[in-house]
């Protein structure tokens, strides 16, 4: 239970002391984020309700609207994974009397500091046996590795070096040479993972693999680096991966787009509705690109699968170093595209390709599956993107995961050129060496990256 210090004499000492409550007081109410809420929830809170000051007694005159906002927030989120919206409420003074009304003197509310509570209504997936973990206890270097510290091309080319504040790829090679387990975390994570590095390195060696395992080392040695929006994404995608209800994640689907319970081709959404709900404000409607795919997959006579059980493929976990759970999700999503006899999945996003394609063999074993990217998949099945709108000069922006990670640079030119009324101008860095956009897994978004991305749009 979060409570603003000024609503706590409201509540009574003496109700306190006999609620079993977990109490967190904070300096006002709207300082509590969703992903503080979420967080709550995910440490097995059966319930987590905020307390604050009624609008017109609020010293800093929007906490208990921020706290609405947070609050509905979070229970859009906790509907589309399948939990009770009422696991979240907010109270505000006036409606809290000397036996306050709405809190159940029963259940655990769990605050920032989590201990352990009464067992879950939502059990985690039993533990797989490991088949080829990307876990390791450490990080086996080879004389390459000592070569590296003599060569230092990487550090020439990194993008987040050349910002000049302080980062170095052979820095963190040579450190991690002294200690894999005792590196600075800012500069662990400070990488992007863009392998801008590997297309300059004379060995051909992907420091974004190096680093995917030294953060496992770090994560699993208690490593806390900074998350982006409260950690509520790696949040969300950790409630995914030990939840057992069944999301409502297929709702945005229109009865104009066609879709099968089974077949042998799938169209992976992700994180998309999640996305939809946590950056509405920003004006973005990331649903809409779902839509739009399977607009145009149905337009070539293919009604994919869309499997209403699927889940985030793991990604921001994996590359906080956080792996367990993204076992636990690889086995899910496999065994449902499995269950549905899905032979080939198209992706939406790089992120989600490059995690299937790359890391979940890596940790499950082979999957079985064709995993193409979705302009693969137009290119292959002959679609003609007709006229444009309007007559415009685009460029394109390569994702490092679906260039210098999978090697897919082609098929997006083909399908924006043949766009009538559309001029495609590159930009200086493209296809292999092009310029990373600054995305980070939701991981240290400083200066960096704000640095980054205003060159690129430069």
């Amino acid at each position: 239970m979060y409570v603003c210090i000024r609503a706590l004499p409201q509540l009574g000492e003496e109700f306190l002391a006999k609620s079993g409550l977990e109490l967190r007081q904070v300096i006002c109410i709207g300082q509590v984020s969703a992903g503080q809420i979420l967080d709550a929830i995910n440490s097995n809170a059966e319930q987590v309700i905020l307390i604050g000051c009624a609008d017109e007694n609020c010293r800093h005159e929007i906490g208990p609207k921020n706290a609405r906002s947070q609050v509905d927030l979070s229970r859009q989120l906790l509907t589309i994974l399948g939990y009770p919206a009422e696991k979240v409420k907010f109270i505000s003074t006036p409606d809290v009397e000397s036996k306050p009304k709405g809190l159940p003197h029963t259940s655990p509310f769990v605050g920032q500091d989590f201990s352990p509570a009464s067992p879950d209504v939502t059990p985690p997936l039993p533990p797989a046996e490991p088949a080829g973990s990307i876990i390791p206890t450490e990080v086996q270097f080879t004389s390459a590795d000592f070569v590296c510290i003599d060569c230092g091309r990487c550090s020439a080319i990194c993008p987040v070096a050349r910002t000049e504040l302080g980062f170095s790829p052979r820095r963190l090679i040579k450190q991690a040479l002294d200690s894999a387990r005792d590196l600075p975390v800012r500069a662990l994570y400070a990488c992007l993972g863009c392998d801008l590095c590997a297309t300059v390195c004379p060995a051909n060696k992907s420091f974004a693999q190096t680093v995917l395992k030294l953060r496992a080392i770090a994560f699993n040695n208690g490593a806390e680096p900074v998350k982006a929006h409260s950690g509520i994404m790696q949040t969300i995608i950790r409630l995914m991966a030990k939840n057992q209800y069944n999301q409502k994640r297929l709702d945005w689907l229109k009865p104009e787009l066609k879709v099968r319970d089974k077949g042998e081709t799938a169209l992976f959404i992700g994180c998309l509705p999640y996305f939809n709900v946590l950056f509405r404000e920003l004006g973005v409607q990331p649903l809409k690109t779902a839509e739009n795919a399977l607009r145009i997959m149905n337009s070539l006579g293919i009604e994919p699968v869309v499997p209403p059980e699927e889940r985030c493929c793991g990604h921001d976990l994996l590359w906080l170093g956080d792996t367990e759970p993204v076992r636990s999700l690889a086995e899910h999503n496999l065994k449902a595209f499995q269950k549905a006899g899905v032979k080939e999945v198209v992706f939406l996003c790089p992120e989600c390709l490059r995690t299937f394609k790359i890391d979940y063999p890596a940790i499950v074993g082979e999957t079985g599956l064709k995993l193409v990217h979705i302009t693969e998949f137009l290119v292959r099945n002959g679609f003609k993107s007709g006229d444009a709108e309007r007559r415009a000069i685009v460029t394109f922006q390569d994702p490092c995961r679906l260039g210098r990670h999978i090697g897919i640079y082609d098929e997006p030119r083909r399908l924006i050129k043949g766009l009538k009324g559309i001029e495609l101008r590159e930009m200086a860095h493209n296809q292999n060496q092009a310029l990373c956009c600054g995305g980070t897994s939701f991981l240290e978004c400083g200066a960096a990256v704000k640095l980054l991305q205003e060159r690129r749009l430069n």
